[in-house]
């Protein structure tokens, strides 16, 4: 069982909260949002140990990876911090504002050995694809 922690528990962190419940194997633990009023909805709704600050989330020894949906401008400082405590990451995107930030991330990934995904919600999807598909469908068909 993987015990997920959210670093960011607002819309993009819902989203991956509902996921989590139709996920086998995974649970959500913890979450993290500024706004205390608003984490203790969040939690009330999908679970977990709520925390005011990202850093006392990753010091949970119960979590093994984190989903980081936050604003863009922390997703660096946090990915770091991630990495260092160990945990696991799936990023949403943009990974980061900078490629020195990326840089950054991708060092402090590769020096913990933990994991790192970048979310891109729609890759696999197949609205994602469908115009692709009906593009080339309209040229195979000499549209």
């Amino acid at each position: 069982m993987i015990a997920l922690g959210i670093i960011g528990a607002g819309d993009f962190g819902a989203a991956h909260a509902r996921a989590i419940k139709e996920v086998d194997g995974i649970r959500l633990v913890a979450a993290c949002r500024g706004n205390a009023t608003a984490l203790a909805a969040f939690t009330a709704e999908y679970g977990g140990k709520g925390y005011t600050d990202w850093r006392e989330l990753l010091e949970d020894s119960s979590v093994d990876a984190v989903v980081i949906a936050a604003p863009h401008a922390l997703h660096a400082e946090m990915a770091i911090g991630a990495a260092k405590a160990g945990k696991h990451i799936l990023l949403e995107k943009p990974m980061a504002r900078t490629v020195a930030e990326c840089d950054a991330i991708n060092a402090a990934v590769a020096q913990s050995g933990v994991k790192l995904m970048v979310a891109h919600l729609l890759h696999f999807s197949n609205l994602a694809w469908q115009p692709r598909r009906s593009s080339r469908q309209a040229r195979s068909d000499g549209r």
